[in-house]
């Protein structure tokens, strides 16, 4: 059986269906019941009984049954063994035939080494792999040919675009993205390359002229092809006829549709062949020169003119079918059918017609898609009901979209070209089969007799029937599955692309230390009261430190006022102060009296159900305490990470529940740390997640944090294994490794005490110790200042020259200064940059990011302001047209953003509406409602509301 990749596979349920299976020996029965049941099981295995059992049985076949025991054996001892079970021999067939592989050409994939070794070099594409890699992604080759040399070398991307930015002509991380993701997919060539190249050998079937075109071949789909022929597959009607004898007379159309009249009973005796690719004309006034006859061949048999006479150029297309009439092919007109089904196979699988083909069509096809009838109830995909456009002009989303319509039996997708195209096509390729010229050259050959002026177009019309036959049923279909796998990948891609950008968004969130009014005070840092909004099993509360550590937690119920009212008071004093809550005792004495801190507590409302209720409760309670605080934070995925793993290893002595409060409540305090902990896939910033290759989908997306964690840097004394892991060079378990060190040394004093970690060696260290930060080295060892910066470990010495020129020496930067100071030009730039914001305190790249908004009861709202819809308790149901309000981004794809209002439903503001600065995750927008619109799905309302900006 083949594989999708049509490498044959091995059939996995064969030795379940029909087989014997083995029946222990007979015993009696302990009981009437289990003698019943021995009965029933007598029937089961009536048609598999042994050979002692057979004798006595009238149906048995004793020789078949054995026959079949061996063979279940024989499977059976091969699996146990892991070997592939041998199988019954096949009569012998000619090697000779092209579309025939021996079904020993399933393998391990063979290494580069190897692969190199049957091709007899390297490829081109491995020749000049940044050259291809430049060609995909449209860049520089000598600046890719650097990031090549550096992925090839082991080198993370974090670090090539903080680090090697001389070597890369200063790529940045999308561009550094796109050509390693390149280079994985020529790794993925080189392998298919390889997988061919072997099958091909087993097969006795890699000539020359096949090692030097897969050397060449750049593409899958090149490769592909070249595959084609040899592939195991099944029984095709063009086999059919060969195996009928019909080669020959397929051979002798094409070969008479070039302008000349083959020696048929010479064709038989070469039989089979493929078709004979024209070459340029002899001049008609040229003498004939002699036959050479065949190596290996008899003296007799290099005068094939003597033993055959030449077909009567009257009607010889006519008069060669019925030389093929038999008890399998009953006439002419089944002759010539079956010998155009052999053309259409040849064609179809000939490289320069598929090349034409692709030429010709890329530009002409039309991707579209239809709704099925009866399907599609509910309207989810009503766009695409009846939706065309060409095939390249199709964005992501467009396809994505019918794919999902596609799995979900709502819509069809085809690839459609007009007649007009396809009849151009099929003269195109017609043109292309007969090459420069419409004749043969006039020389003698075993194959060929003199050129004889007889009229060609009968089998012309021949080889057009096999064309169109070949096009249609052929040609058609692959190409098609060839430009939905583009599609598919190019989609993907982008949706890829547009997930990344949003997750990292997500996770660069600013920190409650860096908002301007409730961070901005060291010596007052807030404590955080998370909330977990529910109506049934009541809303979770949990009050956490500035640093993360869990100080109470309590599960309050709404409908009980009176209770949930001090429950929520309770955790308040404990973060304000009991002097400093207006509902206890000592709050009615003389404010000299009261305990002089300035506490503050913010709560960090979780978004799910509940939350636009549990707003207008708390903001009830909160009238009288201007010190408390709010905001409305994304909890997705908080309920993945309390059921996860890490979170009872984390918090052990809460509950599930309880732990999703927690969760809540960080995200506030320090969105990146603890967003790191949950698979990404749960935040819910992507673009029809579920519908692309998840395994790419978890690397990408790993890839995209790790270039959050690393543009941010982490700190090496306070870090968290799921945060450390997640730096460059670094892993889980080195991530553990430097967690036992650091308890051990009870913390890192300088980043030199990171090579002295087991496991961390020079090259991880390299990559890791440009994006770990140390901050106050204590006492036991010379603290450092520089590992507090952006700069890396082998830049001290130039950083430290620079300091020592003074500050006119970090505006004055140039070439050769950074020659002088032994770094590159852009590195010097760098860390100027990291010694200039160390002044300011704008290290942190989340300072430049919009903080969360914090809203304070008491605050009086600006005249013209827009509205805020959940502090207003408005729902989707009570939006009108033309109301302004105020939104955060949460969402951005290739259409349009998405946009939370706060009513339970997000709003869509499309990519026509975008101001000139398209908007980012976490914007805070003011928008205008423009329609809203009530639907079904899945017995539900859902709503879309349209929006543009104010």
């Amino acid at each position: 059986m083949a594989g999708s990749d049509g490498m044959p596979q091995e059939d996995e349920g064969m030795t379940l269906a029909g087989g014997p299976q083995p029946v222990k020996a007979k015993a009696r029965p302990k009981s009437k019941a289990k003698a019943k049941a021995k009965a029933k099981a007598k029937v089961k295995v009536a048609k598999a009984k042994p050979k002692a059992q057979a004798k006595t049985s009238k149906k048995a076949k004793p020789r078949e049954t054995k026959a079949a025991a061996r063979s279940f054996a024989r499977r059976s001892v091969g699996k146990a063994s892991g070997k592939r079970p041998r199988e019954k021999k096949a009569d012998p067939a000619p090697k000779a035939k092209s579309g025939e592989m021996d079904d020993s050409s399933e393998c391990a994939t063979p290494n580069v080494s190897e692969a190199q070794k049957l091709l007899g070099g390297p490829s081109l594409v491995a020749q000049d792999l940044a050259g291809w890699v430049a060609r995909q992604v449209g860049l520089d080759s000598s600046h890719v040919g650097g990031a090549v040399r550096l992925f090839q070398d082991g080198a993370t991307l974090p670090f090539i675009a903080r680090y090697r930015k001389e070597q890369t002509g200063a790529m940045g991380e999308e561009a550094l993205r796109r050509v390693e993701r390149e280079l994985a997919r020529a790794t993925d060539l080189e392998r298919r390359r390889g997988r061919v190249a072997a099958a091909l050998h087993r097969g006795q079937n890699l000539t020359p002229s096949l090692q030097e075109t897969l050397l060449q071949a750049e593409t899958v789909e090149a490769i592909d092809a070249l595959w084609a022929p040899f592939k195991a597959k099944k029984k095709t009607r063009a086999q059919v006829a060969k195996d009928h004898g019909l080669e020959p007379l397929a051979t002798f159309l094409a070969e008479a549709a070039k302008g000349a009249i083959p020696v048929l009973e010479a064709l038989k005796a070469k039989a089979p062949m493929e078709p004979i690719e024209p070459i340029e004309p002899i001049a008609a006034e040229q003498p004939a020169a002699a036959a050479e006859p065949i190596a290996g061949e008899p003296p007799a048999a290099a005068e094939p003119a003597a033993a055959a006479e030449p077909i009567a150029p009257a009607e010889p297309i006519a008069a060669a079918a019925a030389q093929f009439v038999s008890q399998e092919v009953p006439d002419i007109s089944a002759a010539l059918a079956a010998a155009r089904d052999i053309l259409a196979e040849q064609l179809a699988h000939r490289a320069d017609i598929r090349h034409k083909a692709r030429e010709i069509l890329e530009r002409k096809v039309t991707f579209s898609s239809r709704r099925k009838a009866g399907a599609d109830i509910e309207e989810r995909f009503k766009t695409y009901w009846d939706f065309a456009v060409p095939m390249w002009q199709v964005k992501a989303h467009q396809f994505l979209a019918v794919q999902r319509g596609e799995n979900a039996k709502c819509l069809s997708l085809n690839f459609t070209v007009t007649p007009e195209d396809l009849r151009a096509l099929q003269a195109a390729l017609l043109a292309t089969f007969l090459g420069k010229s419409a004749a043969i050259a006039a020389t003698p050959t075993p194959l060929r007799h003199d050129r004889l002026p007889w009229d060609c177009r009968a089998a012309c019309a021949e080889i057009s029937a096999a064309l169109e036959d070949a096009t249609k049923r052929l040609l058609l279909p692959s190409l098609q599955r060839e430009w939905r796998r583009r599609l598919k990948d190019r989609s993907e891609d982008e949706a890829f692309d547009t997930f990344r950008r949003n997750l990292k968004k997500k996770l660069l969130t600013p920190p409650l230390r860096l908002h301007p009014a409730w961070g901005a005070s060291p010596e007052a840092e807030p404590t955080i009261l998370g909330l977990d909004p529910a109506f049934r099993t009541g809303c979770k509360c949990a009050l956490i430190t500035s640093t993360g550590q869990v100080l109470a937690t309590k599960t309050i119920f709404l409908h009980q006022a009176q209770a949930a009212s001090a429950g929520l008071w309770e955790l308040l004093s404990q973060g304000l102060g009991p002097a400093e809550c207006p509902d206890t005792e000592t709050a009615s004495e003389p404010p000299a009296k009261r305990r002089k801190l300035s506490a503050r507590v913010v709560c960090s409302l979780g978004n799910g159900t509940g939350s636009r209720e549990t707003e207008q409760w708390l903001r009830q309670h909160l009238k009288e305490e201007p010190r408390v605080g709010y905001s409305v934070v994304d909890e997705a995925g908080a309920s993945v990470y309390s059921a996860s793993r890490l979170a009872g290893a984390e918090l052990p002595a809460l509950d599930v529940a309880l732990r999703g409060a927690v969760s809540i409540a960080r995200r506030l305090l320090d969105p990146l740390s603890e967003l790191v902990k949950i698979d990404p896939r749960s935040i819910g910033v992507g673009l029809y997640q579920h519908d692309v290759d998840q395994k790419r989908l978890q690397e990408e997306l790993r890839s995209a944090v790790q270039d959050a964690v690393n543009c941010v840097g982490v700190d090496l004394n306070t870090a968290s294994p799921a945060l450390l892991e997640h730096v460059a060079g670094l892993n889980a378990s080195r991530a553990q490794s430097i967690l036992r060190q650091r308890e051990e040394l009870g913390r890192f004093n300088t980043l030199s005490q990171l090579r002295k970690v087991k496991g961390l060696g020079p090259k991880c260290f390299q990559q890791a110790a440009g994006f770990l930060r140390v901050f106050q080295g204590g006492p036991s060892s010379a603290p450092e200042p520089l590992d507090a910066l952006p700069i890396h470990p082998e830049s001290y010495e130039a950083a430290r020259a620079l300091q020592r020129r003074g500050n006119g020496a970090l505006q004055d930067l140039s070439s050769e200064v950074a020659s002088e100071l032994g770094v590159g030009l852009e590195t010097l730039r760098d860390i100027c940059t990291a010694l200039i914001q160390a002044g300011t305190g704008d290290l942190d790249p989340r300072c430049r990011e919009p903080a969360p908004r914090i809203k304070s009861v008491g605050s009086v709202p600006q005249a013209g302001a827009a509205l805020d819809a959940q502090e207003a308790g408005i729902t989707v149901e009570q939006l009108k047209p033309q109301m302004v309000l105020a939104g955060i981004v949460k969402n951005v794809v290739a259409f349009g953003a998405f946009v939370d209002l706060g009513v339970g439903c997000d709003g869509l503001l499309h990519v026509s509406k975008f101001a000139a600065v398209p908007p980012s995750v976490n914007d805070q927008l003011e928008v205008v409602v423009l329609s809203t619109e009530r639907r079904q799905e899945k017995g539900k309302d859902k709503w879309r509301v349209s929006l543009a900006m104010k």
